[in-house]
């Protein structure tokens, strides 16, 4: 099992306590929130089954240097795909499920004549993904060692995997340097909200970061994700 695995596994057990040499400060590429769901989903009744599909998609509030965005006049959306599970771990409760390389990508729309997203329900429909995919493609890449903790009692669950720029605007026209386009690591936790649209499995949220070393001190998981928002 990967090292972050373990890590995360054991954040979600509240017991997370960095150790010297391990505490990190972030610097922040882009944030997200969203919902998930699996297609193909080959069996309603489970999630993470191997041979499933993971996609998430949802917006992106904040963007971050070396990312050149206008939020003023343009709405961010993202979008995840190609993810497909190769198997699950049990530890407990807990099912740790390992995916395939796929894709992130967010995408930048005219708030004046663009399309609003719009999550629908009983993904994918016909404003999802659409509404989430139009307009110009901002930054784009691929996610790989995708791994998602998911909590078999209460639903929620928390995932992380390594993002690696490939492509978009931000690249094309030169705001993303060569030397800032690998290592950085996408993260975040998942939950059930009372009012999530029908046919998603989870509101997700989360960000893409970079770890820089820094002095250590003692933290938990749940102090560690405050501190980001």
């Amino acid at each position: 099992m990967r090292k972050f695995a373990i890590g995360m596994f054991l954040g979600l057990l509240a017991l997370v306590a960095l150790t010297p040499g391990a505490a990190r400060a972030q610097t922040l590429f882009f944030d997200y929130v969203g919902y998930d769901y699996e297609a193909p989903n080959l069996d309603a009744a489970q999630f993470g089954e191997v041979g499933s599909g993971y996609v998430s998609l949802g917006f992106v509030p904040g963007l971050f240097a070396p990312l050149v965005p206008n939020t003023v006049a343009n709405e961010y959306t993202y979008y995840i795909s190609g993810l497909t599970s190769l198997g699950q771990m049990a530890i407990g409760p807990f099912l740790v499920i390992s995916y395939s390389a796929g894709t992130l990508s967010v995408y930048e729309d005219a708030k004046s004549g663009g399309t609003p997203g719009d999550f629908g329900i009983n993904p994918p429909n016909g404003t999802a993904p659409p509404s989430f995919v139009d307009g110009n493609l901002f930054v784009t890449g691929t996610l790989t060692n995708f791994q998602y903790i998911f909590n078999t009692i209460d639903g929620s669950g928390s995932f992380e995997a390594d993002f690696e720029v490939t492509g978009g605007s931000e690249v094309t026209n030169g705001d993303i340097p060569v030397n800032q386009r690998k290592g950085w690591t996408f993260a975040g936790t998942s939950a059930n909200e009372l009012n999530m649209p029908e046919g998603y499995a989870h509101q997700v949220d989360g960000q893409v970061f970079l770890n820089e070393p820094v002095p250590t001190r003692p933290t938990t998981w749940g102090g560690l994700k405050a501190k980001y928002r």
